[in-house]
Formats: C-alpha cells, structure tokens, sequence
C-alpha cells in the first residue's frame, strides 16, 4: 500500500516541474519561479502558490483565480501563461518570507504540488566609506564640519563612530554623521565608522585629525584619510597673515613722510607704492582694490600738498604788507 502510494505521489508530482527548489536571496530583493504542467490535462484548472510546511495543510496566499493575499499585494504575483508556464514572482522581500512553499494544481482527491525552499536573509555589509559634507578647507578657518559614513550594500544597516583609544575604542555616536566642532578639538585624534547589521560588520579606513591651532571658536585643524583630498592649512592661512602685515608697513610708512614735510611725499608714495606692487600678487588682494586705495591715498596727499602751499603762500604775502605799516 505505501509502495502504490509513493508510486502515485511521484507521477503526480512529474506532472508539475519548477525550475528551482531552493531560492537563497536577500532583504529587498527578488525572485522568479517559472513551472511547466501538461496543459492538455489542466489547462483550466486553478493554479496556486502555498505557504506552510505540509502540503495537506499550506496556506494558500495567491491563485490564478484573483486572490492574493494581503501581506503580498503588489509585491507578489502568480501567472498562468499556459503553454508558457506557470509564472511565480515575490519582490521586495522580507524576512517573514522565509518558509516552505508549494507551486500548486488544483485537482481532485490530490492536488498536483511542487515544493519550493524560500531562504531570505538580510545583505551583508562592505567596507563604508567616508568622506567630509562639503570643502576640507572649512577646518583651516576653524567652521564645523561633518564627517558622512556610508555602506554602498548591506540592509538594515546601521552606522556608529568611534575614537581609536587604548585599549579599546570610544563609542561617540550611533549615527552615519560626526559632526566636528573647535570646541571639542583639543588633540590629534583618529575616528573610524562602524557599518553593521545582523549578519557582518565592517570599519572604515580611519581618519586622522591633526589640530594645528586648539582654540574654542577659532581653531585650526587637518583632516587626513584615504581617499580625501590633499590639502594643507599652513598654505591656506598664509595670504591672510601677510595682508595684514602689508597694511600694517603702508601706514607706519605713511605717518613717518608726514611728519618730515611735503618735500618727502613723493618719496613716500613711490616706495609705499612698490610694496604694495610687491606683495598684491601673492597676498590674494584684488587688483581694483589695490588701485581705490592708493588712488584714495594719493589725493589725500596732494590735497595735503595743496593745502599746506597756500598756506605758505599766504603767510609770505601777509609780511611785507606788516613791516611797512610798522615802517611808516
């Protein structure tokens, strides 16, 4: 009796074939079972997609009759193209997909049945990268920047930075964001960023942190990993140090012509000029504000110049005209 049973078993089961038996996929993804049945024999019989370890007691969660269930619609769908096959197909997948299927012939006294192994397991992670949100060279003016962490596969992926210490590692936050503040900058340092989820884990490259200048508000400091753009703030910050010892020379010049007279001004001027010639091509100062300024500067020394002439010149013609009032 069990030998007619299995023999009955197996000839009904020849009669639906799938191309596959054991589906291994991920969270998110996608899966396609195509089926071939005798068309002549059940080519309008009602075709189905089961879910349950039994074949006597399976749910069936779709049809080709309409019924799909809640959980699967738009995201699941079962066709019979007939001389094509029977077409099964589960997208976005989840981890509540795990589980025995059955591709399914409705039939008297035994349903035709095809067994299906679905194994979805969430994606593991690779190496994140780490990159600064917007230009490096904020960090050499001291403004805040963030250090962005991300895994380009893995799902339900979550991210945590940490500082590199000994013996172990300080948790700082369990973010894909680090930001960096002058305030919290005090030494060199180095930060990693954790990617992981249920089934692996991985780190980033680590990224140095050199503090150039410690300061609350106004700090410098350098950002070196792999992968980052080169730059340096000894560089950056350079023109803005010799501006300002520029201005500094021009006025000191300025207050010394004045008070050795107007026949010095000239002198003044022309040297003052060469300075400023000198050091407007690598101090980063416009062109057209080098020639305002000294444009601005060189009246308010002839006006000077004028000012004091007439000056001169009304003091010498008021004399004769008092020595001959004295006179008569």
């Amino acid at each position: 009796m069990r030998v007619l049973y299995l023999v009955l078993i197996s000839q009904v089961s020849a009669q639906l074939q799938c191309d596959k038996s054991i589906i291994r996929t991920t969270v998110g993804g996608r899966f396609n079972v195509a089926c071939t049945y005798n068309t002549n024999q059940f080519r309008f019989s009602k075709k189905y997609w089961c879910l349950g370890e039994s074949r006597s007691y399976c749910e069936i969660v779709m049809d080709t009759d309409g019924f799909t269930k809640a959980e699967l619609k738009n995201r699941a769908q079962i066709t019979d193209k007939v001389y094509r096959g029977l077409h099964i197909l589960m997208t976005r997948l989840q981890l509540s997909d795990n589980g025995v299927y059955w591709a399914g012939i409705d039939k008297i006294y035994t349903d035709i049945m095809f067994k299906i192994q679905v194994e979805v397991t969430e994606e593991a992670v690779i190496r994140p990268k780490v990159w600064p949100v917007g230009s490096p060279l904020l960090t050499c003016g001291g403004q805040p920047l963030t250090l962005s962490c991300r895994s380009e596969r893995g799902t339900n992926v979550q991210y945590s930075w940490y500082r590199k210490a000994h013996p172990e590692a300080v948790l700082l936050q369990t973010t894909s964001d680090l930001p960096l503040q002058c305030a919290f900058l005090t030494q060199d340092d180095q930060f990693i960023c954790s990617a992981h989820n249920a089934v692996s884990r991985e780190h980033s490259n680590a990224v140095f942190l050199h503090v150039l200048q410690p300061g609350h508000k106004d700090c410098v400091y350098l950002l070196t990993s792999e992968g980052f753009e080169n730059y340096d703030c000894k560089t950056t910050t350079t023109p803005r140090i010799t501006t300002t010892m520029t201005t500094v020379e021009v006025f000191s010049s300025t207050l010394a012509t004045q008070s050795n007279g107007y026949e010095n001004h000239s002198l003044c001027v022309n040297q003052t000029w060469m300075e400023g010639v000198f050091f407007r091509s690598w101090s980063g100062v416009p062109l057209w504000y080098d020639i305002v300024r000294w444009t601005l500067f060189t009246i308010m020394m002839v006006t000077t110049g004028l000012v004091h002439m007439c000056t001169r010149a009304r003091a010498s013609g008021h004399r004769p005209t008092h020595k001959h009032q004295k006179h008569i």
